[in-house]
């Protein structure tokens, strides 16, 4: 696969606090069209909660997430 092609998803230096627990920390990845990713991690990691604020059912601190080159927001 090109290196130069866009990818299809990118989430980048994403930050997840509960209060006074930060549960993400900077967490990033991006996957092109037809990759396949794992996540590995012992249980309360931040896995889940990582997933979730891909998703938008938990809404991240900080970063960015981008869906084929446009920013992703939850409107307010």
């Amino acid at each position: 696969m090109s290196e130069t092609t866009i990818p299809a998803l990118v989430a980048a230096d994403i930050y997840k606090r509960f209060g006074a627990l930060e549960v993400l920390k900077g967490v990033s990845v991006a996957a092109h069209e037809g990759d396949v990713i794992s996540m590995i991690g012992s249980s309360g990691s931040g896995k889940s909660t990582f997933l979730r604020c891909i998703n938008f059912l938990e809404t991240p601190d900080q970063g960015t997430i981008t869906l084929g080159g446009e920013e992703i927001r939850i409107k307010t």
